[in-house]
This record gives structure tokens, C-alpha cells and sequence, in this order.
């Protein structure tokens, strides 16, 4: 499975360059997964306390399915290892996944930008492109060794890059620091008033 992240901050276009990758990845006959990095720390896919899925894992399941007629949810309860994720995506048979976040870990990497001041930080040795929001109006030439391609305007290329640039992963995956500029406290969610003194981060 090859594995490749896409970083930036929020409204910089990640999920629309992400969406647009699956798309021509599967168009190319590939099987994709795709990781979301949520940093809300009130974050649960199932938050209601007396749901019998809750009710299971507060029993201390280490697994808990919730197996409906259209969709099928694994729920991992504390489950917090990019390892273990990956590796169950790959017994999927999966060709790519993709990242979406996860700045602490050193994968390959698409920076999503809205404007240039945006990409220093977030930049490590395994980046390969920028596009996002901002990739069709700005031009990083002879700045960066980077190739500047928009999801939108020219999805055929940026896919292209990615075929050619993402190498099969070896478990485990390197973690790296997360750069403190790349915090954002979460101010906009119900609640997060009451998380006072904790991190509260919304860009991993």
C-alpha cells in the first residue's frame, strides 16, 4: 500500500484535493483508502452515552462494529496508533490511502496552501507538491523545489506526480514534531468553552 498525507491550514483546500485524488485514483483502476486526522479533542463517531454501541465499549470491548444495512463503522475504543490504522487498512488490499492531516507523522506529502506564508512549516524532506486553494493564482518557481499543481485545473498531473512519487510503505511510520505554528485552537465547536488549559487542536 502506498501512503501519502495532504496538510494545510483549514479551508485550504486538503478534502477537495483529496476528494479529486480518489477519484482519479479509482479512475485508474486503484483500490484507495483515506485517513481523517481529527484534533477536536470532544470528537466521538458515536457521542450518544446510552447507544448500545457506547454501552459495548464502556463494557470494555476492544472492538465494537456497528453493522448497519448501508454502512458498516469499526470503532477502536482509545485507539490512537497510525501503525495499527494503516495496517488494517492494508489487509483491505488497498493500492493508496491518503492522509488527510497527521502532521506528526514523516510520510509523503501535499502541502494545501491559501497563500505562500502558509507552506514553511509545514514543509518536511518528503514533500512533493503544493496545490489547495491557492495553487492556481500563485507560483512557488525557483522558490521551492515544488511543483505548484491545482487539484481543480489540472487533476490528470497532480495525479500523475502521485503515482510517481509515493513508494510503497514499511511499517512502522517515522513520527516527527509537530511545528507549534501548525496549532489552531477550536473555538467553534459546542463545548470547547468548558475545555479550558487542555490542547485543543483542530490541524494535525
Amino acid at each position: 500500500m502506498r501512503v501519502f498525507q495532504i496538510v494545510g491550514v483549514r479551508r485550504s483546500g486538503k478534502t477537495t484535493t483529496a476528494g479529486i485524488l480518489i477519484r482519479n485514483l479509482k479512475d485508474r483502476g486503484y483500490r484507495v483508502g483515506a485517513v481523517k486526522c481529527i484534533g477536536c479533542p470532544l470528537f466521538s463517531l458515536d457521542s450518544d452515552p446510552n447507544s448500545g454501541t457506547s454501552r459495548l465499549r464502556n463494557y470494555g470491548a476492544d472492538v465494537v462494529v456497528a453493522f448497519g444495512s448501508k454502512e458498516v463503522d469499526f470503532m477502536y475504543p482509545g485507539m490512537s496508533d497510525m501503525d495499527r490504522t494503516l495496517g488494517i487498512l492494508s489487509s483491505e488490499c488497498l493500492d493508496y490511502c491518503i492522509i488527510e492531516g497527521g502532521y506528526g507523522y514523516d510520510l509523503p506529502r501535499i502541502v494545501c496552501f491559501r497563500n505562500m506564508s502558509e507552506v514553511d512549516e509545514r514543509i518536511t524532506e518528503h514533500t512533493f507538491a503544493f496545490s489547495g486553494a491557492g495553487a492556481g493564482e500563485c507560483s512557488a518557481a525557483g522558490r521551492y523545489p515544488y511543483p505548484v499543481i491545482s487539484a481543480l485545473t489540472d487533476p490528470v498531473a497532480l495525479t500523475d506526480l502521485v503515482e510517481a512519487s509515493v513508494n510503497p510503505l514499511s511499517l512502522p511510520v517515522k513520527k516527527i514534531p509537530r511545528p507549534e505554528s501548525c496549532r489552531k485552537f477550536c473555538g467553534e465547536c459546542t463545548g470547547h468553552g468548558n475545555l479550558s488549559g487542555r490542547a485543543k487542536n483542530l490541524e494535525l
